[in-house]
């Protein structure tokens, strides 16, 4: 959760990217411990999505990757909370690579609550604690940023 949280405070959007990349593999491992294919594999995707979107701009990738998660709701999803954490996949995967700065962190913010509705239907506090702290952080980011213009694009 940490590395999340920490990943989620960068102010740079590489920054973002790039620590968000190793809090997705590190999520993807807990899920892995836990016994979540879904959780597992939709992090694994996540690790790849930020990864490249640091430094691939192609337009097939976006597609890839929605598509990829709309596979991985039709393989594993199996209520409508998880059908929402799949949403919220397939808006990351074209936010990463084509929204910045403000733009990046609210679309962030909302993949944050579509990902707090398994959280809150599990009752997994772990969950909730992490995407209640996740969406305080972007909305303070966002508050940060709402006199500067160029809000650290890099």
């Amino acid at each position: 959760m940490a590395m999340g949280w920490w990943a989620n405070s960068r102010q740079s959007d590489q920054q973002l990217l790039r620590a968000n990349s190793v809090a997705a593999l590190l999520t993807a491992l807990h899920f892995g411990l836990m016994g979540s294919p879904l959780g597992m594999s939709n992090q694994l995707v996540n690790a790849g999505r930020f990864a490249l979107s640091q430094h691939a701009r192609h337009w097939l990738l976006p597609l890839g990757f929605a598509a990829l998660a709309l596979l991985q709701g039709i393989l594993l999803a199996n209520h409508w909370s998880e059908w929402l954490v799949v949403s919220a996949a397939v808006i990351s995967s074209f936010l990463l690579f084509y929204a910045h700065g403000w733009r990046l962190r609210l679309g962030l913010l909302l993949c944050a609550a579509l990902n707090l509705t398994l959280s809150l239907y599990l009752w997994s506090y772990s969950g909730i604690i992490y995407q209640t702290v996740n969406a305080s952080m972007l909305i303070n980011s966002l508050w940060q940023s709402r006199n500067s213009p160029a809000f650290a694009v890099d």
